[in-house]
């Protein structure tokens, strides 16, 4: 094609071009134009080229200074080509009445406020050229988008047009779908490309190119019509990003879940944005829809947080207000097939928008057949997946799974974490809904469950493994993996798998005994034992003692002692039947832990000790650390306290030996922490204590934290440290409260009692004895506590001045109490010598036999009715 004279910026650079050796492709590469550009301005298609552009052209041909001030004059006086040929396409442009109105939805967009400030901010920028809004479907990114187009449009007075790319399914439409909106009419046979780079050359506008996801390789010629027209802009909606360079990628995130602070008033949770937005919705669907009390907005806060924040999830549910009440809205939401309550959306929307399920499936039909199946398998796992997870189900080789995750990450149908160190991966609840049911449609859900319940078997069966490292940090792991732990639990429980559940929750009752899920895990364990059947192999024996093991820990935490050794006597017939002599000794020495705390002191130390005796034969000294310490437990329940130590020490020098962790010795210190208290060394139990207190906080351990805040309450009693003493026992409570210890939690508020009086703050001393019966429950008239909190009354009726109450009390207490070899702390001796002695001063002693004979005839019964009696005064 031909270049008239009068355009001489155009043979100029032509010339200059030549001169340098360059080709039309190697000069565009050097100046950081596309080829296209080039080409157009030598052939004088592109009038005015703009300074930028000369600037850059004069640098990649290396001007000498006069050639480059000439070369610049010749820009400023080129003119458009005269040919007939050229004229049609920008005229046409100038002229066409291109449509810029934005369809606007007619519902405001609500919650996106901080997004809207940044992303105005960095669309404004001169350097933004290529702007991206990713995330997952129902999102909210064409909706945000037009609200940023509508804000360009009206307040910056820029030039708009929205380019609609649902109905463009070809890559190679792209362009042509530019230019219909444009209006642009081509006459020629010009190239579409040349014809839109001559008409947007000089133009500011933005296209606003909604849906690319389904043609991401035009992202490269539309790069290039940018790098061509330097006043274009194009802010682009996708699922995933275009992945050119100069892409600047915004990803929306779904709306933010409400935090529980947010929730004390009703005006507090209307402000919610996902609640705002619900509400928006229900109420145009039903107009008189509002919230009566706090508690429904948190029904709607927790269906939002159900459908994790995503606005057409919430609007599609909102819309259902008209066949269900929030509460069967929000239990219908709870079940796995929810999909079928997200449909039936507003007619404006977009075929594959009306329905949940249709916009899931809209961004898996574009997946590869690897992201897909990935995608499906996604659907067996609760909480995310760590890649060694996903790789036992899906049994894809590591190229192919890392390949696979990569792309459906990028596609936003998984995100993508770092927990713990560890890269793992999760959907969405919606998106995980709809990979189940992808799963059920290809057949593929049970053979995906099975191999999720095996992968999650081999993990929590490490936890019985002693080669595999610190107990902690399998612990750990579990922890992070427990939604998929239990789903594979009840995977087992529902197929009949009743031997793998039960080899499950045998290797589990360790993680809940750390983690204090003592009656989850109980629960578990007699619901697979009630259905195992007898054993019929050494496996199955085996298999039933771990889980009677565990029986017998979760019941002990709960102060369940006649089915603790219930389970214990049991355990140790299977062990003794299979004849592991390893096993056999760690099945006395659990005996015998539940055996003691029933006071049957005689055969839990033979028991101890006989296990201490094989372990011996054994040479296993790192067995013998358990077996020490609950020993000297035993000895302190007996009042044994300098035996006792003997014994603990005996059992952290063996755990060294043996590099177990600080975990492992940590309930051992605690024991030595305890054993200073029966000694009146408070300083050194505080000093054993704190930090195993600390570590078990940390572990989340929160029964072996009870403990230890426990033993620091009552020597920092000891030491006068008042507040600490407070906190210590405070904590203590809440931690034994919520794992369900009843009996632990009696003892702390008698000690709260205790310290209260101490403090002479006779109301809090009885709201705490008062709750402390409560907690008794029917245990009352048989546990031993009840005799200690009788002795607390009897304080309470000295304080009060009434001594012959006072000394009926203190006779029951004592002559219970007193038959037990459980030894009493200095503290308590203390306040039983001050009342003691107030009381002879104040009734003599013959009365006081007199009294004290009354109280030691009192039932338990007659003793808990004098209590309250006692209590009654106070009120």
């Amino acid at each position: 094609m031909s270049v008239t004279n009068s355009s001489d910026f155009a043979t100029l650079l032509h010339r200059y071009r030549h001169r340098s050796g360059l080709t039309q492709e190697a000069l565009a590469e050097r100046a950081g134009l596309s080829r296209a550009a080039v080409s157009l301005l030598e052939r004088g298609n592109i009038r005015a080229p703009q300074r930028a552009t000369v600037d850059m052209l004069s640098a990649a041909l290396a001007l000498a200074p006069e050639e480059a001030a000439e070369f610049m004059m010749k820009a400023r006086r080129a003119r458009r080509p005269e040919h007939a040929e050229y004229e049609d396409a920008p005229r046409a442009f100038a002229d066409a009445a291109y449509d810029d109105r934005l369809p606007m939805p007619l519902t405001p967009l609500i919650g996106r406020e901080q997004e809207q400030v940044a992303l105005l901010k960095l669309l404004g920028r001169k350097t933004t050229r290529l702007f991206t809004l990713t995330g997952p479907a129902g999102v909210g990114k064409t909706r945000l988008a037009l609200e940023l187009a509508a804000t360009v449009q009206r307040e910056w007075h820029w030039k708009v047009v929205f380019v609609e790319l649902i109905p463009v399914r070809e890559p190679e439409r792209v362009l042509p779908a530019i230019s219909q909106a444009l209006g642009i009419r081509k006459r020629d046979d010009t190239p579409l490309y040349e014809t839109l780079v001559r008409a947007l050359y000089d133009r500011p506008i933005v296209l606003v190119l909604d849906n690319f996801e389904q043609v991401l390789p035009a992202a490269r010629p539309l790069l290039e019509l940018l790098i061509a027209c330097g006043q274009v802009k194009a802010l682009v909606t996708s699922r995933a990003p275009l992945n050119v360079r100069g892409e600047q990628i915004f990803p929306v995130a779904p709306l933010a879940l409400p935090d529980p602070t947010e929730l004390e008033s009703l005006q507090a949770v209307s402000h919610v944005p996902t609640v705002a937005l619900f509400l928006a919705r229900a109420a145009a669907s039903q107009h008189y829809f509002t919230l009566a009390t706090v508690e429904e907005g948190r029904l709607v806060a927790s269906i939002c947080a159900r459908l994790d924040g995503l606005p057409l999830a919430i609007e599609l549910a909102a819309a259902r207000i008209r066949q269900f009440g929030l509460q069967q809205l929000h239990e219908r939401l709870a079940q796995p097939a929810l999909l079928g309550m997200l449909s039936d959306g507003p007619q404006d929307l977009a075929d594959h928008q009306r329905t949940m399920r249709s916009t899931i499936a809209w961004s898996y039909a574009l997946l590869g057949e690897e992201e897909r199946r990935l995608f499906r398998s996604l659907g067996v796992f609760i909480s995310g997946a760590s890649v060694e997870a996903i790789a036992s189900v899906t049994d894809m080789a590591n190229d192919t799974l890392a390949a696979a995750l990569a792309a459906t990450v990028d596609a936003n149908l998984l995100q993508c974490a770092d927990v713990a160190g560890e890269q793992r991966y999760a959907q969405l609840v919606t998106l995980q809904a709809y990979a189940r049911e992808r799963l059920g449609i290809d057949g593929e859900l049970e053979e995906a469950r099975r191999r999720h319940a095996a992968y999650y078997l081999s993990l929590v069966e490490l936890l019985l493994d002693e080669e595999v490292g610190q107990v902690e940090n399998i612990t750990a792991r579990v922890e992070i993996e427990y939604e998929n732990v239990r789903a594979s639990l009840g995977w087992a429980w529902e197929t009949g798998a009743i031997m793998r559940g039960l080899r499950m929750a045998g290797a589990l009752w360790r993680f809940w005994d750390a983690r204090a899920r003592f009656l989850e895990g109980l629960d578990w364990l007699e619901r697979f034992i009630g259905r195992a059947g007898l054993p019929t192999s050494h496996e199955e024996l085996s298999v039933l003692a771990q889980a009677w093991t565990g029986v017998l820990v979760m019941a002990h935490r709960l102060d369940r002692f006649d089915r603790a050794r219930e389970a214990g006597e049991t355990a140790l017939r299977l062990r003794q039947e299979i004849g592991n002599r390893t096993e056999i000794a760690s099945a006395m020495m659990n005996l015998a832990n539940t055996l003691t705390e029933l006071r049957e002191y005689e055969r839990a130390q033979a028991l101890y000790q006989e296990c201490l005796a094989l372990r011996r034969e054994a040479n296993n000294r790192r067995g013998m650390v358990f077996p020490l310490m609950n020993l000297g437990g035993l000895y302190q329940e007996m009042g044994w306290s300098r035996e006792a130590l003997a014994c603990y020490e005996e059992s952290v020098a063996l755990s060294r030996e043996a590099g177990e962790g600080d975990f492992a010795r940590g309930l051992t210190w605690n024991s030595i922490g305890e054993t200073y208290l029966l000694l009146d060394e408070p300083l050194r139990a505080v000093e054993v204590t704190e930090p195993n207190y600390l570590l078990f906080k940390r572990e989340q351990s929160a029964f072996f934290a009870a403990t230890c805040a426990f033993t620091l309450g009552r020597a920092q009693w000891r030491l006068g440290d008042m507040e600490d003493a407070h906190t210590s026992l405070i904590e203590a409570a809440r931690l034994f409260s919520a794992v369900g210890s009843a009996l632990m939690l009696v003892r702390v508020r008698y000690f709260r009692a205790s310290l209260a009086l101490d403090q002479g703050d006779i109301a809090a001393a009885q709201r705490e004895l008062n709750q402390a019966l409560a907690d008794l429950a029917g245990e009352a008239h048989e546990s031993e506590y009840v005799w200690w909190l009788v002795e607390r009354a009897g304080s309470l009726a000295c304080r009060r001045g009434a001594p012959e109450q006072a000394a009926r009390l203190y006779g029951a207490a004592i002559a219970h109490r007193d038959m037990s070899p459980r030894p009493i702390e200095p503290a308590e001796k203390e306040i039983r010598a001050r009342d003691l002695g107030w009381l002879l001063s104040m009734l003599g002693e013959p009365v006081l036999t007199a009294c004290h004979a009354q109280g030691w005839t009192l039932t338990p019964h007659d003793a808990i009715a004098l209590v309250r009696q006692e209590l009654e005064h106070f009120r």
